[in-house]
Protein backbone atom coordinates (compact mmCIF):
# COMPACT_ATOMS: atom_id res chain seq x y z
CA UNK A 1 0.00 0.00 0.00
CA UNK A 2 1.39 3.38 -0.98
CA UNK A 3 1.66 6.23 1.50
CA UNK A 4 -0.68 9.07 0.61
CA UNK A 5 -1.07 12.37 2.41
CA UNK A 6 -3.39 15.35 2.40
CA UNK A 7 -0.71 17.41 0.68
CA UNK A 8 -0.33 14.77 -2.04
CA UNK A 9 -4.03 14.82 -2.79
CA UNK A 10 -4.43 18.58 -2.73
CA UNK A 11 -1.28 19.60 -4.57
CA UNK A 12 -1.09 16.88 -7.20
CA UNK A 13 -3.19 19.02 -9.54
CA UNK A 14 -1.16 22.21 -9.16
CA UNK A 15 0.40 23.06 -12.52
CA UNK A 16 4.12 22.57 -12.91
CA UNK A 17 5.93 25.77 -13.69
CA UNK A 18 8.16 25.72 -16.75
CA UNK A 19 11.46 27.56 -16.60
CA UNK A 20 12.30 26.48 -13.04
CA UNK A 21 14.44 29.18 -11.38
CA UNK A 22 14.92 27.69 -7.92
CA UNK A 23 18.49 27.48 -6.71
CA UNK A 24 17.79 24.87 -4.03
CA UNK A 25 16.46 21.40 -4.62
CA UNK A 26 13.00 20.72 -3.20
CA UNK A 27 12.28 17.49 -1.35
CA UNK A 28 8.87 15.86 -1.33
CA UNK A 29 8.58 15.62 2.47
CA UNK A 30 5.34 15.60 4.38
CA UNK A 31 5.69 16.67 7.99
CA UNK A 32 3.12 18.00 10.39
CA UNK A 33 3.84 21.65 11.01
CA UNK A 34 2.53 24.46 13.16
CA UNK A 35 2.60 27.87 11.54
CA UNK A 36 1.40 31.39 12.12
CA UNK A 37 1.77 34.93 10.97
CA UNK A 38 3.81 36.72 13.62
CA UNK A 39 1.54 37.60 16.51
CA UNK A 40 -1.30 35.23 15.49
CA UNK A 41 -2.19 31.91 17.10
CA UNK A 42 -0.68 28.65 15.83
CA UNK A 43 -2.50 26.61 13.20
CA UNK A 44 -1.78 23.02 12.19
CA UNK A 45 -0.73 22.24 8.64
CA UNK A 46 1.45 19.87 6.65
CA UNK A 47 4.45 20.43 4.43
CA UNK A 48 4.12 19.46 0.78
CA UNK A 49 7.81 19.97 0.11
CA UNK A 50 10.82 21.53 1.79
CA UNK A 51 14.16 22.93 0.66
CA UNK A 52 17.12 24.65 2.26
CA UNK A 53 15.51 27.98 1.36
CA UNK A 54 11.86 27.42 2.29
CA UNK A 55 8.79 25.22 2.27
CA UNK A 56 5.36 24.74 0.75
CA UNK A 57 2.41 24.10 3.06
CA UNK A 58 -1.20 23.09 2.62
CA UNK A 59 -3.40 24.96 5.06
CA UNK A 60 -7.03 25.90 5.55
CA UNK A 61 -6.45 29.66 5.61
CA UNK A 62 -4.82 32.12 3.24
CA UNK A 63 -1.83 34.29 4.11
CA UNK A 64 -1.07 37.65 2.51
CA UNK A 65 2.05 38.01 0.36
CA UNK A 66 5.14 39.24 2.22
CA UNK A 67 3.59 38.37 5.60
CA UNK A 68 6.28 37.53 8.16
CA UNK A 69 5.63 33.96 9.25
CA UNK A 70 7.04 31.45 11.63
CA UNK A 71 6.67 27.71 11.57
CA UNK A 72 7.69 24.80 13.68
CA UNK A 73 8.83 21.51 12.14
CA UNK A 74 9.57 18.35 14.06
CA UNK A 75 12.02 16.11 12.22
CA UNK A 76 11.83 12.41 13.11
CA UNK A 77 14.89 10.59 14.49
CA UNK A 78 15.09 8.25 11.49
CA UNK A 79 15.72 11.29 9.28
CA UNK A 80 18.14 13.18 11.55
CA UNK A 81 19.83 10.20 13.24
CA UNK A 82 19.30 12.06 16.53
CA UNK A 83 18.17 10.03 19.57
CA UNK A 84 14.86 11.94 19.71
CA UNK A 85 12.79 14.13 17.37
CA UNK A 86 14.47 17.40 16.47
CA UNK A 87 12.28 20.49 16.60
CA UNK A 88 13.28 23.54 14.54
CA UNK A 89 11.63 26.95 14.53
CA UNK A 90 11.79 28.74 11.18
CA UNK A 91 11.11 32.36 10.33
CA UNK A 92 10.25 33.44 6.83
CA UNK A 93 8.12 35.44 4.42
CA UNK A 94 5.12 34.33 2.36
CA UNK A 95 6.06 34.28 -1.33
CA UNK A 96 2.90 32.80 -2.77
CA UNK A 97 -0.62 31.84 -1.70
CA UNK A 98 -2.78 29.85 -4.11
CA UNK A 99 -6.07 28.04 -3.80
CA UNK A 100 -5.67 24.30 -4.15
CA UNK A 101 -7.57 23.05 -7.21
CA UNK A 102 -10.72 21.08 -6.39
CA UNK A 103 -10.68 22.17 -2.73
CA UNK A 104 -11.90 25.74 -2.14
CA UNK A 105 -11.06 25.42 1.57
CA UNK A 106 -7.34 24.68 1.07
CA UNK A 107 -4.43 26.94 0.19
CA UNK A 108 -0.86 26.25 -0.91
CA UNK A 109 1.47 28.61 0.96
CA UNK A 110 5.05 29.04 -0.29
CA UNK A 111 7.48 30.45 2.27
CA UNK A 112 11.08 31.64 1.92
CA UNK A 113 13.10 31.12 5.09
CA UNK A 114 14.93 34.07 6.60
CA UNK A 115 16.22 32.39 9.77
CA UNK A 116 15.93 29.22 11.82
CA UNK A 117 16.76 28.02 15.30
CA UNK A 118 17.13 24.54 16.73
CA UNK A 119 15.12 24.34 19.92
CA UNK A 120 16.58 23.00 23.12
CA UNK A 121 14.77 20.20 24.92
CA UNK A 122 13.30 22.75 27.34
CA UNK A 123 12.13 25.09 24.56
CA UNK A 124 10.72 22.18 22.61
CA UNK A 125 8.72 21.03 25.64
CA UNK A 126 6.74 24.29 25.62
CA UNK A 127 5.45 23.39 22.14
CA UNK A 128 4.46 19.87 23.23
CA UNK A 129 1.33 21.37 24.81
CA UNK A 130 0.32 22.95 21.47
CA UNK A 131 0.84 19.61 19.73
CA UNK A 132 -1.12 17.67 22.36
CA UNK A 133 -3.98 20.17 22.22
CA UNK A 134 -4.13 19.84 18.43
CA UNK A 135 -4.10 16.03 18.61
CA UNK A 136 -6.90 16.06 21.18
CA UNK A 137 -8.98 18.40 18.99
CA UNK A 138 -8.35 16.24 15.91
CA UNK A 139 -9.25 13.06 17.78
CA UNK A 140 -12.48 14.53 19.20
CA UNK A 141 -13.50 15.86 15.76
CA UNK A 142 -12.95 12.41 14.26
CA UNK A 143 -14.98 10.81 17.06
CA UNK A 144 -18.08 12.90 16.29
CA UNK A 145 -18.06 12.16 12.56
CA UNK A 146 -21.21 10.27 11.54
CA UNK A 147 -20.62 6.56 11.16
CA UNK A 148 -22.05 4.61 8.23
CA UNK A 149 -24.17 1.66 9.22
CA UNK A 150 -25.54 -1.26 7.27
CA UNK A 151 -29.14 -0.20 7.89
Amino acid sequence: MQSHSLADEQLSDLPLRSGERRKNRRFDMHFPVFLRALGDSWTASETADVSAAGALFVTDRPFLLNTPIEYLLTFPPDLTKAPEPLRVRFFGVVLRCERVPDNPKAFGIAVRNTAHRYLSREESASYDAIEQKHQATSNSAAAIQPQKTGI
